[in-house]
């Protein structure tokens, strides 16, 4: 989305298997310590803007750029029945998958077939 939107950031990487999540500068953007997170040093009024969870970062550059964020209740509506869906369902899901098939004992296959 950063790069549709044409302006430059940069990034810091998280080290999750080091828990680099759990440290206090990372706490400080995100309280609940899970990727993804990001901070606007350009928000409102210059003030520094802290974001987290996808959705919610996806919202915010959309408004704040006013760039894919439809006008129409209708449309918006539309918009944000994908963006939930995206995070409520799919996303986790998928995550779940991920995780059950590279992390679950082999010889768990009730906790494999979840």
């Amino acid at each position: 989305m950063c790069s549709v939107l044409c302006f430059a950031v940069s990034h810091t990487e998280v080290h999750i298997i080091k828990k680099d999540q759990f440290t206090s500068g990372f706490v400080d953007i995100n309280p609940n310590s899970k990727i993804p997170a990001a901070v606007d040093l350009d928000g409102p009024n210059g003030e520094k803007v802290n974001l987290f969870e996808s959705v919610s970062i996806m919202v915010y550059l959309a408004e704040k750029h006013n760039r894919f964020m439809p006008a129409d209740p209708g449309l918006r509506a539309q918009v944000f029945n994908w963006l939930f869906w995206q995070t409520g369902g799919q996303g986790p899901m998928t995550g779940n998958f991920g995780h059950f098939i590279v992390y679950a004992p082999a010889d768990k296959c009730e906790t494999r077939d979840y």
